[in-house]
């Protein structure tokens, strides 16, 4: 009840707190090659969990050595089986406020560590994931392109919503991998 004025709420506080926050210029034709550490939001919605098995594949390849910190909601996070090896954080519903606005305790965990690039595997909008993202300080915030996305994301890529996510994250990878 009340999903969509709740929802606003939670935009308008995000745009609020980041509105005079300046992004750096960053040449993305290095960034995510030369990156040490990822953050990587799961997805929201459990649709296909295995969807997801390439981004893996595709992170343990890249960050051999480095660190790659995944976040997921609590109830979810046994639906990536393929995350072992990886530092998982997840959080609870009670994490977050009212507007869907991750509570300071949870930002605080995630804040434990910097970031070079951050990743959100959602393909529809979700406020906690993306309040989540921008929070996370990376330079490079990588997602797809969903509505109020330039407020949290500073790298887009366009897909077709034909609700295929294997296709949606091969052509995430694919373009990622240019850079």
């Amino acid at each position: 009840m009340f999903e969509g004025p709740r929802l606003g709420i939670g935009i308008w506080y995000a745009r609020l707190r980041y509105r005079r926050t300046r992004e750096p210029v960053i040449r993305f034709t290095d960034a995510v090659s030369h990156a040490n550490r990822a953050l990587v939001l799961l997805p929201e919605a459990t649709a296909d969990p295995s969807a997801v098995d390439e981004v893996f594949h595709f992170l343990r390849e890249k960050f051999r050595r480095n660190k790659v910190t995944l976040i997921a909601r609590k109830e979810l996070r046994s639906s990536f089986p393929d995350a072992r090896g990886f530092e998982m954080l997840s959080y609870a519903t009670e994490e977050l406020n009212a507007w869907y606005i991750p509570r300071s305790e949870l930002l605080r965990k995630m804040k434990k560590s910097t970031f070079d690039v951050a990743f959100d595997l959602n393909i529809g909008f979700t406020l906690p994931s993306a309040f989540l993202c921008r929070a996370s300080q990376a330079p490079v915030r990588i997602s797809f392109t969903k509505p109020y996305a330039d407020d949290f994301y500073n790298f887009q890529i366009q897909t077709q919503n034909n609700g295929n996510l294997n296709q949606a994250y091969s052509h995430l990878l694919r373009c990622v991998e240019m850079f």
